[in-house]
């Protein structure tokens, strides 16, 4: 199959948020694999329903299902596709990759979906104030300062595949490593960056498919400021005019 901007952002998707588990039944044993979502992200999900209807020729459905919304599909032809394109059945949290075929690949815009892929499944989109120090009212005040998380416990995701498509692209970025904290958690990879021009330049050179990140964008870049509790709803209202950004700040 030809790799594809639409295939290789379904890729990247399933890097953060996919799984492939075998169910055993009175018929036998079979893989099924699925993608799961929060309840604002139900939109981003639909969209990756269109992206495997339009790559597989084969539409799941979205469910509800504790607290989530998932993708859930049991055709045999797709997930040994993705099995062929290494994706292992079973707990994949500490060894997940890139594909090969992503990586080898020349094509830059093949790259930039699955980038798009992993940060709407995995990755934030935030905005911090700074409280302290010599900074203006608005400043101290005002959620504005844009920085962009794509986390991991796949050491050679975050080193490794997504460092590469990151340089690849020009982005300034740094790479933080925080140890586990209790029993049973695991080394945290963060590839961070931050500032207007990097998200500005990600807005341009990635994207985002996901409503929840394109709408914390959309409040930044009219109003300057996002405030960081406020629902998807709440941003749809705020740039429909209905709902100022600033009333979450009290007087």
């Amino acid at each position: 199959m030809e790799v594809t901007p639409e295939l290789a952002e379904l890729f990247g998707a399933y890097v953060g948020d996919g799984t492939m588990s075998i169910i055993r039944s009175s018929n036998g044993k079979h893989m099924l694999m699925s993608i799961a979502a929060s309840k604002e992200e139900r939109r981003w999900l639909d969209y990756i329903a269109d992206l495997f209807e339009r790559t597989f020729r084969y539409r799941p459905k979205t469910r509800w299902n504790l607290n989530v919304y998932k993708i859930q599909l049991g055709v045999g032809r797709i997930c040994k596709f993705f099995r062929e394109a290494g994706f292992p059945v079973g707990e994949k949290t500490l060894i997940v990759r890139a594909p090969s075929i992503i990586m080898n690949t020349i094509d830059g815009v093949v790259q930039r979906s699955f980038l798009r892929g992993y940060f709407d499944a995995d990755g934030c989109l935030s905005f911090e104030r700074r409280p302290y120090g010599k900074y203006g009212k608005f400043k101290r005040t005002y959620h504005y300062y844009p920085r962009i998380f794509l986390t991991s416990t796949s050491r050679d995701l975050i080193h490794t595949d997504i460092r590469k498509i990151l340089e690849s692209i020009g982005f300034r970025y740094s790479i933080y490593e925080r140890m586990p904290t209790g029993n049973g958690e695991h080394k945290v990879y963060t590839a961070t960056l931050r500032g207007p021009a990097q998200l500005n330049l990600w807005m341009g050179e990635v994207g985002s498919s996901n409503p929840v990140h394109l709408t914390k964008y959309e409040v930044w870049n009219r109003f300057g400021l996002c405030p960081p509790r406020a629902t998807l709803n709440q941003r749809l209202a705020i740039l429909s005019g209905k709902l100022d950004p600033k009333t979450f700040y009290g007087n």
